[in-house]
């Protein structure tokens, strides 16, 4: 990997932490204002509880590869349609379609 691809992946990584982290800020503060806890007792049993999801090990293993085959096949034939378009059409799109994907697998 060359000095400019590296520079452009750790431009869009720290891009990434920035959003997400100023997302959550964003979220605390609006609580706050509210008079309310920055951090629930529900949103740690969200991010650290147990999960609400009883399956098998093997049964887990299949519809987890089935979920990363389907995303990855049907990725590919939206990046083809999709990516002439803009990466802001794209992403969404992709981001839509894997997550509809894993809840019909999984719930």
């Amino acid at each position: 990997m060359n000095a400019e691809k590296f520079g452009y992946v750790l431009w869009e990584g720290i891009t990434l932490l920035v959003v997400i982290f100023g997302a959550i800020g964003l979220l605390v503060l609006r609580r706050k204002s509210r008079g309310e806890r920055g951090f629930t007792n529900h949103d740690y049993e969200l991010f650290f509880g147990d999960s609400k999801i009883k399956m098998s090990k093997p049964k887990a293993v299949l519809t987890l590869g089935l979920a990363v085959i389907l995303c990855l096949v049907i990725g590919v034939l939206e990046f083809i349609v999709l990516a002439p378009l803009g990466v802001s059409l794209l992403t969404p799109a992709l981001v839509l379609t894997c997550l509809g994907i894993v809840y019909k697998l999984w719930f």
